[in-house]
């Protein structure tokens, strides 16, 4: 009898998280066909889905079977395997919120288009995109991380962390609000440009703290490259002489060029990153940053610049 009693209390439950998350489903069903519409209207494609899905324990939601058309004309421009956001908030700022894109292509028939110069390996193959963003509301710290891979081509990560972000999130938040609670999600001109004066005056207060960029082959990377230099009617050998030249004129310090030279040659892996002083707006680091441009080597000194290159 016990076990018949908990089984029912299972039943229940898992019941009512499958009742919870329809409805949550339905809601968000709502706000995605909004935004899309809104976005149709704005960049002249149509964005359609098979199926959408929404989970009530993470504020998750997923998209599948995606397909992007032209208004104009009906063409398929592009398709996308599935689409997932999770952690976001209409009415609150998230400790940590994830974009998941898999398998984005352009259509046979976009393809068809590109001019015949075009890189068509670098067009047809699938992309790979996953960003989050990490907020702590204690420190007013956050980190923006991204990874965008073309598969068999190159894998590219790109991370940024700032301080004092609290009214950036909060300014984005508000415009959020404004956005949802307009019709269709268009804004005034008047509307805009709050957005705008709000968003410079949170984007004066924030502090960069680091970032960091590197690019990794993925097997075919030299071949798109040398492709292109092809295309442009350039060797690989005389584009690492263009790299060269431009090294002697630019101001940069001796492991930058060492790591820019080694990866024009071998075009197999970079990666640069800078950790930024401490308690310095954006303006305060860009104004030092400018000062500094003719002398290279304290430039990377201030920035603690590290970069490699292969």
């Amino acid at each position: 009898m016990k076990k018949l009693i908990i089984a029912a209390v299972v039943a229940a439950a898992v019941g009512g998280v499958a009742y919870a998350n329809y409805a949550v489903t339905q809601e968000v069903k709502t706000v995605v066909d909004q935004q899309l519409s809104a976005l149709s209207t704005q960049s002249g494609v149509d964005i359609t889905y098979s199926d959408i899905s929404a989970s009530v324990f993470d504020s998750s939601m997923e998209l599948s079977g995606i397909k992007v058309q032209s208004l104009d004309s009906n063409e398929a421009i592009a398709t996308i395997d599935t689409i997932e956001v999770s952690g976001y908030e209409q009415d609150s700022i998230p400790p940590h919120t994830g974009f998941v894109m898999t398998n984005f292509r352009f259509s046979d028939d976009f393809l068809a288009q590109l001019p015949q110069n075009a890189n068509n390996k670098l067009a047809s193959t699938s992309y790979n995109v996953k960003s989050s963003l990490d907020y702590n509301k204690d420190s007013g710290d956050s980190a923006f991380a991204v990874n965008v891979t073309a598969n068999e081509v190159a894998d590219v990560h790109f991370n940024l962390g700032l301080a004092k972000s609290t009214p950036l999130m909060e300014a984005s938040l508000a415009i959020s609000k404004m956005q949802n609670s307009t019709q269709n999600g268009q804004l005034t001109l008047e509307q805009q440009l709050q957005q705008q004066s709000k968003m410079m005056a949170a984007m004066s207060q924030l502090e960069p703290r680091s970032i960091s960029l590197s690019v990794a082959d993925e097997g075919e990377l030299k071949a798109v490259v040398e492709s292109f230099l092809q295309a442009q009617g350039m060797t690989h050998e005389q584009f690492q002489q263009v790299v060269a030249m431009q090294l002697q004129q630019a101001p940069v310090s001796t492991d930058l060029e060492t790591a820019i030279t080694n990866f024009a040659q071998g075009l197999s892996s970079f990666s640069v990153s800078a950790n930024l002083p401490e308690g310095q707006s954006m303006m305060q680091i860009n104004q030092q940053i400018m000062a500094l441009m003719g002398q290279p080597e304290e430039l990377a000194k201030f920035i603690n610049l590290q970069a490699s290159g292969k």
